[in-house]
């Protein structure tokens, strides 16, 4: 049985992989937009600006020769003003100068003081781009400042920090509005995890994949990735009716679709296997890969005011054996989020019986329940569960179980009676 899971698995991150475009893990500076400025050492300025004068023969003709400007050509070359990225990648060209070779002779560009080239295959540049794909966003405009927004100021000074150790030195702006902390990045930052794979603009649109590299890379890339995720997206429901699991959700536009369903409500709907959350997607098989049991379910579609229909996906986690996996593995950096998880996971009490006697424990109360009024529910099964000291969840696991055993039968969602035929 286990083989048959690791095998269906093993199928999925194939099929996925091979839809995730490719993405670039290593930046150098003429990776990046095109128009920003850069400050270079000025001796190198001079000399890679003069050598390529001389191989012209003057001005006039280098400018006509790579299209630049004359004016711009003896501005640079005298050192008074720094050349946009196009400029210095044309005239590098031009002279035969290795491209990164000069990655160590950039001072600054468009406020950052950069660290070249950018690594991003690493456990700090997994857990970025984890940050940016929750709650970030990339202007469409490449000279636009990057922005993250969240609650938790510890999030944004992390990744700040981070961000600081991968790109180089900043002024950031962190400032509290709508609710929510935001911080503006250099738009360097945000060219450079657009290559890496986080998208610009609307990443409900976008519905981007887990980038390629994170998915195929070691543990050492992967959980940080995902402990940033759950800091980000997750939550920890553990509530007074004994529900416990730890939860992420994720949203796609799907306009392409023709679904007519009542405005400005959530409603449940099964889509179509081909209509799917990409990123959440990849992030159930990245948890799968690691061994921890993530469920994936449907939560509904939204249709807004202004027409356009989202849908909605979460990812689960539920079973006790898998709760302690995953904070024993991956977990939270924020404080509060581990010791809710903490607690929850304290809050089970072991019951040790033979093997069988819960099940049949359950099938009794089950069997009880629909003398008395003919049916039971999901919900019945649960809180008698809950009341032994086990998980709300374990319901699910034994009305499957009864479901495939033909001991019962689903009269509609979430309603159940004995299955007689």
């Amino acid at each position: 049985m286990i083989s048959n899971i690791n095998q269906k698995i093993e199928h999925s991150l194939k099929t996925y992989i091979n839809e995730c475009p490719e993405v670039k893990t290593i930046i150098h500076w003429y990776d990046l937009y095109k128009g920003h400025y850069l400050e270079l050492d000025n001796n190198f300025q001079k000399e890679i600006f003069e050598k390529a004068v001389k191989k012209a023969g003057n001005y006039c003709e280098l400018g006509r020769v790579l299209s630049i400007g004359r004016k711009t050509i003896s501005a640079c070359s005298k050192g008074k003003c720094s050349p946009q990225i196009k400029v210095l990648y044309k005239i590098s060209n031009y002279v035969i100068y290795p491209l990164d070779d000069i990655n160590s002779k950039i001072i600054e560009v468009s406020g950052l003081k950069p660290k070249l080239p950018f690594q991003l295959h690493n456990k700090e540049g997994a857990e970025i781009r984890a940050a940016f794909l929750s709650d970030g966003h990339i202007d469409k405009n490449q000279t636009s400042p990057a922005q993250y927004c969240a609650y938790e100021l510890e999030l944004h000074e992390r990744l700040v920090s981070l961000c600081k150790e991968v790109f180089g030195e900043f002024e950031a702006r962190t400032y509290f509005n709508n609710g929510s902390h935001i911080t503006k990045f250099p738009a360097v930052i945000g060219r450079a995890l657009e290559l890496s794979g986080v998208p610009k603009g609307d990443k409900r649109l976008a519905n981007s994949h887990l980038p390629k590299d994170i998915l195929l890379g070691n543990k050492e890339i992967q959980i940080p990735y995902l402990r940033r995720v759950f800091d980000d997206e997750g939550d920890v429901c553990f509530d007074k009716h004994g529900k416990r699991a730890v939860r992420i959700t994720r949203s796609v536009n799907i306009n392409y679709s023709t679904i007519e369903i009542p405005s400005e409500r959530w409603v449940r709907f099964q889509l179509p296997d081909n209509i799917r959350q990409n990123l959440l997607s990849g992030e159930q098989l990245l948890l799968l890969k690691l061994g921890i049991d993530a469920r994936l379910y449907p939560e509904g579609i939204y249709n807004s005011k202004n027409g356009n229909l989202t849908a909605k996906w979460r990812i689960q986690i539920a079973q006790q054996d898998q709760l302690k996996k995953f904070a024993e593995l991956i977990g939270f950096n924020l404080d509060r989020k581990r010791q809710k998880l903490r607690e929850m996971i304290k809050s089970y009490q072991f019951r040790k019986l033979p093997n069988g006697k819960a099940k049949n424990e359950s099938l009794d109360f089950i069997e009880n329940t629909i003398k008395n009024k003919g049916f039971f529910k999901y919900s019945d099964l649960a809180k008698e569960i809950v009341k032994s000291g086990r998980s709300y969840d374990m319901a699910g696991r034994y009305i499957r179980f009864f479901l495939e055993q033909k001991r019962i039968k689903k009269i509609k969602r979430g309603i159940y009676t004995l299955d007689t035929n």
